[in-house]
């Protein structure tokens, strides 16, 4: 009696990797156009939807994004939007030099591109993004609140 060969399995399909934008990112997951509106034919090539437009790309430097939970000080915000700069080292000197002379304090000025990471303990703050050039601004506690905090 004939054998019969054993049945050919399909591979298991893979879930496509779900991936979420940056917390500085404006999109909030948005979709891309161009995908949404090309369909595929099984020999490879692709209608694209008459309704289609090309988006015009903006300039990100006049890009202001403003995150109200990561600043409690709209007078930083302003000093920051004032004097920042796509040269973070100047950008970072700049916004120190007024925050001190306009509020009177001792302030601490971290700027970068893209994200950064940091933990602070203050009372008045503010992160700001201008194009892809991201500082944050933060008021040195007093020796009466850091003994406080100990």
């Amino acid at each position: 009696m004939p054998s019969c060969p054993p049945v050919a399995r399909c591979p298991q399909q893979v879930q496509p990797q779900i991936i979420s934008c940056c917390s500085t990112c404006p999109c909030q997951k948005r979709k891309r156009n161009k995908r949404d509106t090309i369909e595929f034919l099984s020999n490879g090539t692709y209608i694209l939807d008459e309704n289609f437009k090309k988006i015009r790309k903006r300039d990100v430097l006049d890009e202001v994004v403003h995150v109200d939970a990561k600043c409690n000080s709209e007078s930083l915000r302003e000093i920051i939007i004032q004097n920042i700069d796509r040269v973070t080292s100047v950008a970072k000197k700049r916004i120190q030099e007024e925050a001190e002379s306009q509020l009177q304090g001792r302030y601490n000025v971290i700027c970068a591109r893209g994200d950064f990471s940091y933990v602070t303990n203050t009372e008045s703050f503010c992160q700001q993004t201008v194009g892809d050039v991201t500082c944050y601004v933060f008021k040195q506690l007093s020796s009466v609140v850091r003994k406080r905090l100990a």
